[in-house]
Protein backbone atom coordinates (compact mmCIF):
# COMPACT_ATOMS: atom_id res chain seq x y z
CA UNK A 1 0.00 0.00 0.00
CA UNK A 2 2.84 2.36 1.14
CA UNK A 3 4.85 1.76 -2.05
CA UNK A 4 1.26 2.21 -4.24
CA UNK A 5 0.81 5.96 -2.36
CA UNK A 6 4.17 7.10 -2.94
CA UNK A 7 4.01 6.09 -6.28
CA UNK A 8 0.92 7.65 -6.73
CA UNK A 9 2.22 10.87 -5.26
CA UNK A 10 5.34 10.71 -7.50
CA UNK A 11 2.75 10.43 -10.78
CA UNK A 12 1.43 13.62 -9.21
CA UNK A 13 4.32 15.65 -8.63
CA UNK A 14 6.17 14.89 -11.93
CA UNK A 15 2.77 15.75 -13.24
CA UNK A 16 2.61 19.01 -11.34
CA UNK A 17 6.25 20.22 -12.52
CA UNK A 18 5.49 19.43 -16.54
CA UNK A 19 2.27 21.30 -16.22
CA UNK A 20 3.97 24.46 -14.23
CA UNK A 21 6.82 24.30 -16.39
CA UNK A 22 4.18 24.27 -19.64
CA UNK A 23 2.09 26.83 -18.27
CA UNK A 24 5.08 29.50 -17.73
CA UNK A 25 6.37 28.94 -20.86
CA UNK A 26 3.26 29.13 -22.58
CA UNK A 27 2.21 32.54 -20.68
CA UNK A 28 6.07 33.83 -21.50
CA UNK A 29 5.38 33.57 -25.14
CA UNK A 30 1.91 34.66 -25.46
CA UNK A 31 2.85 37.85 -23.75
CA UNK A 32 6.10 38.05 -25.54
CA UNK A 33 4.76 37.38 -29.21
CA UNK A 34 1.73 40.04 -27.88
CA UNK A 35 4.06 42.70 -26.78
CA UNK A 36 5.61 42.67 -30.72
CA UNK A 37 2.39 41.87 -32.71
CA UNK A 38 1.04 45.82 -30.23
CA UNK A 39 4.43 47.64 -30.78
CA UNK A 40 5.78 46.38 -34.13
CA UNK A 41 2.58 46.30 -36.13
CA UNK A 42 0.16 48.25 -34.22
CA UNK A 43 -2.17 44.72 -33.18
CA UNK A 44 -2.61 42.71 -30.95
CA UNK A 45 -4.14 39.29 -29.64
CA UNK A 46 -7.31 40.57 -28.11
CA UNK A 47 -7.34 37.76 -25.59
CA UNK A 48 -3.90 37.15 -24.52
CA UNK A 49 -4.15 38.96 -21.41
CA UNK A 50 -6.88 36.58 -20.05
CA UNK A 51 -4.82 33.63 -20.88
CA UNK A 52 -1.78 35.29 -19.53
CA UNK A 53 -3.71 35.44 -16.37
CA UNK A 54 -5.40 32.32 -16.60
CA UNK A 55 -2.18 30.61 -17.35
CA UNK A 56 -0.36 32.37 -14.04
CA UNK A 57 -2.89 31.86 -11.47
CA UNK A 58 -2.58 28.13 -12.59
CA UNK A 59 1.37 28.27 -12.74
CA UNK A 60 1.57 30.15 -9.63
CA UNK A 61 -0.86 27.49 -7.70
CA UNK A 62 0.12 24.31 -9.16
CA UNK A 63 3.69 25.28 -7.50
CA UNK A 64 2.10 26.00 -4.15
CA UNK A 65 2.33 22.30 -2.99
CA UNK A 66 5.97 22.08 -4.15
CA UNK A 67 6.25 25.03 -2.52
CA UNK A 68 4.88 22.97 0.62
CA UNK A 69 7.16 19.64 0.08
CA UNK A 70 10.51 21.24 -0.48
CA UNK A 71 9.78 24.56 2.31
CA UNK A 72 10.01 26.71 0.04
CA UNK A 73 7.61 29.26 1.49
CA UNK A 74 8.34 32.65 3.22
CA UNK A 75 9.09 32.02 7.11
CA UNK A 76 10.36 34.02 10.04
CA UNK A 77 12.68 32.51 12.04
CA UNK A 78 12.41 33.78 15.54
CA UNK A 79 14.72 31.47 17.50
CA UNK A 80 17.76 30.10 16.11
CA UNK A 81 16.50 26.42 15.47
CA UNK A 82 20.23 24.91 15.57
CA UNK A 83 20.27 26.31 19.13
CA UNK A 84 16.86 24.56 20.64
CA UNK A 85 16.01 20.75 21.48
CA UNK A 86 15.22 18.14 19.13
CA UNK A 87 11.38 18.22 20.40
CA UNK A 88 11.10 22.19 20.15
CA UNK A 89 12.20 21.79 16.37
CA UNK A 90 9.71 18.90 16.28
CA UNK A 91 7.46 20.93 17.89
CA UNK A 92 7.69 24.15 15.52
CA UNK A 93 7.27 21.45 12.41
CA UNK A 94 4.56 20.64 13.22
CA UNK A 95 2.98 24.01 13.92
CA UNK A 96 3.97 24.75 10.40
CA UNK A 97 2.71 21.77 9.09
CA UNK A 98 -0.83 22.25 10.51
CA UNK A 99 -0.64 26.06 9.68
CA UNK A 100 0.04 24.44 5.91
CA UNK A 101 -3.33 21.65 6.54
CA UNK A 102 -5.44 25.11 7.65
CA UNK A 103 -4.45 27.30 4.43
CA UNK A 104 -5.32 24.00 2.47
CA UNK A 105 -8.43 23.34 3.82
CA UNK A 106 -9.70 27.19 3.93
CA UNK A 107 -8.50 26.64 -0.30
CA UNK A 108 -10.39 23.68 -0.36
CA UNK A 109 -13.58 25.53 0.85
CA UNK A 110 -13.44 28.97 -0.02
CA UNK A 111 -11.66 28.14 -3.26
CA UNK A 112 -14.79 25.54 -4.06
CA UNK A 113 -17.45 27.84 -2.94
CA UNK A 114 -15.71 30.86 -5.43
CA UNK A 115 -15.48 28.45 -8.52
CA UNK A 116 -19.08 27.72 -7.94
CA UNK A 117 -19.95 31.03 -7.34
CA UNK A 118 -17.75 32.40 -10.50
CA UNK A 119 -18.82 29.40 -12.92
CA UNK A 120 -21.88 31.56 -14.14
CA UNK A 121 -19.66 34.51 -15.48
CA UNK A 122 -17.97 34.61 -18.55
CA UNK A 123 -14.69 36.02 -19.39
CA UNK A 124 -15.05 38.86 -22.36
CA UNK A 125 -12.45 37.84 -24.71
CA UNK A 126 -11.79 34.18 -24.10
CA UNK A 127 -15.61 33.72 -23.64
CA UNK A 128 -14.79 30.54 -20.73
CA UNK A 129 -16.30 30.74 -17.34
CA UNK A 130 -14.42 32.69 -14.91
CA UNK A 131 -14.26 29.56 -12.55
CA UNK A 132 -11.97 27.74 -14.87
CA UNK A 133 -9.30 31.17 -13.38
CA UNK A 134 -10.06 29.77 -9.66
CA UNK A 135 -9.99 26.06 -10.45
CA UNK A 136 -6.93 25.42 -9.51
CA UNK A 137 -7.24 26.84 -5.57
CA UNK A 138 -9.26 23.61 -4.57
CA UNK A 139 -6.73 21.43 -6.16
CA UNK A 140 -3.58 23.17 -4.85
CA UNK A 141 -5.17 23.41 -1.04
CA UNK A 142 -5.23 19.78 -1.81
CA UNK A 143 -2.11 19.10 -2.58
CA UNK A 144 -0.38 20.96 0.04
CA UNK A 145 -2.62 19.28 2.96
CA UNK A 146 -1.58 16.00 1.85
CA UNK A 147 1.83 17.12 1.57
CA UNK A 148 1.93 18.62 5.59
CA UNK A 149 0.36 15.29 6.34
CA UNK A 150 3.07 13.02 4.39
CA UNK A 151 5.86 15.23 6.48
CA UNK A 152 3.88 15.29 9.88
CA UNK A 153 4.38 11.31 9.58
CA UNK A 154 7.90 11.35 8.30
CA UNK A 155 6.77 9.77 4.71
CA UNK A 156 9.51 11.46 3.04
CA UNK A 157 9.37 11.54 -0.86
CA UNK A 158 12.76 12.13 -1.64
CA UNK A 159 14.10 9.53 -4.47
CA UNK A 160 17.37 10.46 -6.37
CA UNK A 161 15.83 9.71 -9.88
CA UNK A 162 13.13 11.84 -9.21
CA UNK A 163 15.00 15.07 -7.75
CA UNK A 164 17.38 14.19 -11.27
CA UNK A 165 14.23 14.47 -13.05
CA UNK A 166 13.17 17.25 -11.64
CA UNK A 167 16.36 19.05 -11.92
CA UNK A 168 16.77 18.10 -15.68
CA UNK A 169 19.83 16.34 -15.22
CA UNK A 170 18.36 13.15 -16.85
CA UNK A 171 15.89 10.13 -16.10
CA UNK A 172 12.89 9.16 -17.00
CA UNK A 173 9.45 9.24 -16.36
CA UNK A 174 8.74 5.50 -16.74
CA UNK A 175 12.59 4.79 -15.12
CA UNK A 176 10.57 6.77 -11.96
CA UNK A 177 7.83 5.19 -11.61
CA UNK A 178 9.09 1.34 -11.94
CA UNK A 179 11.56 1.94 -9.07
Amino acid sequence: MKKFIVSAVTFIHILLINLSMIMIVAMLLLVFVNVVLRYVFNSGIYWSEEVALVLEVWFIFLSLGLGVKYRLHFSINLVNREKISASINRALDMLTDLIYIFIGAIMIIYGSKLVKFTMSSIMPATMMPAGILYLVLPLSGFVAIVEAIFHIFGFTMFDEKLEAYFSGHGGKIRDIMRS
